[in-house]
């Protein structure tokens, strides 16, 4: 057994002690927040069910573009068509209607089949040639908005212009602050120049 003199105690080893100024010093770094992935994802399920209703109205130009995504950034609107890329967005909030999906995915194609069968002519965008292509993907008398409950972000365009040469209508929000062309128009018989020809005419604004 070891004596007292035999033990050794070595107190300049030991950590330089500081007052405590707050149990904060003491706690663990908060988490960092859980990521959000909010970008679009890409659906190759609706996609190929898509092909085979373009298949169907022999538009095999489209079937290889297509792309169908769905965007969680959509609030207030179902879905959205983009005619440069041929591209579908689709609000995931879809899922929780009873076959609001497929009708809001034919919604949406519909108006890339108007704008890819009327090539560069001006369309309305719920005009006859999309209640056409919504008769043709078997959804005939398809209302132009939706009655889904999503958020309402609704802008009044109530500002009405016409095309004098076309008859292309435009609807604003807020009045042109100075004069426009039809740009179809001017682009097909004025080398793209403005053309008072096709000044856009404005009618008394829509109640």
């Amino acid at each position: 057994m070891l004596g007292l003199s035999q033990l050794f105690f070595d107190f300049t080893a030991a950590p330089q002690w500081s007052p405590l100024r707050s149990l904060r010093e003491n706690a663990p770094p908060p988490e960092p927040p859980a990521e959000t992935n909010d970008e679009p994802t890409r659906d190759e399920a609706l996609e190929a069910s898509a092909r085979g209703w373009l298949e169907k109205l022999e538009l095999p130009g489209m079937m290889r573009l297509l792309r169908i995504e769905w965007n969680p950034r959509l609030r207030s609107t179902a879905g959205y068509a983009h005619y440069g890329q041929c591209r579908i967005e689709l609000n995931p909030r879809l899922r929780e209607f009873d076959g609001q999906v497929e009708r809001t995915l034919k919604h949406e194609l519909a108006h890339l089949i108007a704008h890819h069968r009327c090539g560069r002519r001006r369309i309305e965008p719920h005009g006859a040639e999309w209640r056409a292509a919504c008769a043709d993907l078997g959804i005939p008398g398809e209302r132009a908005r939706h009655s889904l409950p999503f958020p309402r972000n609704e802008v009044e365009r109530k500002h009405l212009y016409v095309c004098p040469g076309c008859q292309y209508t435009v609807r604003k929000v807020r009045k042109f602050r100075g004069p426009r062309a039809c740009s179809a128009c001017c682009k097909a018989h004025a080398g793209g120049k403005f053309d008072a020809r096709f000044k856009l005419r404005y009618l008394q604004p829509e109640n």
